[in-house]
């Protein structure tokens, strides 16, 4: 665990269990570690739950460091979601350390993972190209989060049986949006005029590109550390939208628009941000945007760029 070590886990939870701080017996509770575990869990719980996210919005999950009280809520939960990738490991390191621990779930244990992938063009990193890291990114498929909401839906009806009908009733109602949502994709990959998407920073949607049968190009993969690509990657990604001659260059949500700026006015073209959820502004998040909005926002993204 290289965010905080074990022993002093043992000494903040040994001082929680002392002090009795928010040690309310009350309610079914929820610690979800970023926002498409949150909301996840927050479809099928609605107002029936206590769910608290972790991740402060608008934050970069990839350097994210939990706080003392962070395990002190984890300790002291009914359920802990999470994604289960490589940025928040650190959320099985405080479960397997405790005596006691809450139900777990993690969204990369309920589907087929994909393995991060170099494309052309993209910059090169520093680790060992070798070394093929898992992509966490498993909700940017619309197939798969329907997935994860059955089978988190049926994990929460059996730890809280006195709700297992409504959680099982607000799951189906939600999936039914996301299934909605997915056929608006599948008709705009099959009458568009194009089949690839040019984004100007990181690309965390490989799972979505897969689903629909899409070509990409990007200046980073998906949990890249790095966020200004180097000239080449640029001019690289400028040979391509003119090319392609796409309507648009897109760029994911909380990123730096400037290198996408610099790519369409080159090109020709407009800019667009691509929602992918890993995190969501302070206002998205406070006025209760959920996945349905904020994928669904996508959907007209998708037809201008694929026309």
């Amino acid at each position: 665990m290289n965010k905080l070590s074990v022993l002093l886990l043992a000494l903040i939870l040994l001082f929680a269990s002392c002090t009795g701080e928010d040690n309310d017996d009350s309610g079914f509770r929820i610690v979800a570690s970023d926002f498409p575990s949150y909301d996840a869990a927050r479809a099928i719980a609605g107002n029936d739950a206590e769910i608290v996210m972790l991740l402060p919005p608008g934050t970069e999950s990839h350097s994210y460091d939990p706080t003392p009280r962070d395990m002190i809520r984890i300790a002291e939960c009914d359920l802990v979601v999470y994604t289960g990738g490589p940025s928040d490991e650190w959320v099985r390191t405080i479960i397997s350390s405790l005596d006691t621990p809450p139900a777990s779930f993690a969204l990369t244990d309920q589907v087929e993972l994909l393995t991060e992938e170099h494309a052309e063009g993209m910059e090169e990193e520093e680790h060992d190209h070798n070394v093929h890291e898992i992509d966490e990114h498993v909700w940017t498929s619309p197939r798969n989060e329907i997935v994860i909401i059955r089978n988190l839906s049926e994990l929460m009806a059996g730890l809280n049986l006195a709700m297992a009908d409504d959680y099982r009733s607000n799951a189906l109602s939600y999936i039914s949006k996301i299934e909605e949502m997915d056929t608006a994709f599948r008709s705009i990959v099959q009458t568009g005029k194009r089949h690839t998407l040019i984004f100007a920073s990181r690309f965390p949607l490989l799972y979505f590109v897969r689903e629909y049968g899409l070509e990409y190009y990007a200046a980073f993969p998906g949990c890249a550390e790095e966020s200004e690509p180097s000239a080449r990657t640029v001019a690289f990604l400028i040979d391509k939208a003119r090319e392609l001659e796409v309507p648009c260059i897109l760029n994911i949500e909380l990123s730096s628009q400037m290198i996408a700026d610099v790519i369409a006015e080159e090109a020709g073209c407009d800019v667009m941000v691509f929602n992918t959820l890993h995190n969501v502004t302070a206002s998205d998040f406070y006025s209760g945007k959920n996945y349905v909005d904020l994928m669904g926002e996508n959907v007209g993204v998708l037809r201008e760029a694929l026309n």
